[in-house]
């Protein structure tokens, strides 16, 4: 029997293809729209470019939400500096609004589907006694990069639903626009 996620997998890996033909179509374009079929998650677009999945099923942990963003393409961006730019947004928010404390933790890098992977947790403790956990990630590929982040009540979840959208999006990323 084909679980699930296997059946996930390749009508992502279908929906991939597709939209690379699409881009590749496209020369030109700084920044593509790109749009995943994730079962079990409603997608909202937000004006700014933001597209958002929102658990809606049990195949996800209720309240969990994965997010993504075309962001600009910096190939040289270093983990040094991606550390430090969220270790920086953690000090400006810590103790604002609702937010009690922010850390930020286990900066790493790697590759996957050979695209650069740089990406961070962090866990934020409201006023309301709630934390949310989170995966922050920037995808770099041959010449477009995306923000990719997963947040959730318990790190176990945020992980698990960060890697399942990190292969598609890495897939996408990793797409050569024709010049």
């Amino acid at each position: 029997m084909v679980s699930w996620h296997w059946r996930q997998v390749q009508v992502i890996r279908a929906l991939i293809v597709l939209i690379g033909i699409c881009l590749v179509g496209a020369p030109g374009r700084t920044q593509e729209a790109v749009a995943l079929a994730m079962e079990g998650w409603a997608q909202t677009t937000g004006a700014d470019g933001v597209v958002s999945y929102r658990c809606s099923s049990e195949l996800c942990a209720a309240g969990a939400v994965v997010s993504y963003k075309s962001q600009p393409h910096r190939a040289a961006l270093t983990l040094a500096e991606f550390e430090q730019h969220h270790r920086n947004l953690a000090e400006r928010y810590k103790g604002s609004g609702r937010i009690r404390n922010v850390r930020v933790s286990e900066p790493r890098e790697r590759t996957v589907e050979g695209v650069r992977v740089l990406q961070i947790e962090r866990e934020v403790d409201w006023d309301n006694g709630t934390r949310t956990f989170s995966i922050e990630a920037r995808l770099i590929g041959p010449d477009k990069s995306f923000s990719l982040v997963s947040d959730s009540a318990k790190s176990e979840w945020t992980a698990k639903n960060f890697e399942g959208f990190l292969i598609p999006m890495a897939d996408i990323a990793g797409i050569k626009n024709a010049r």
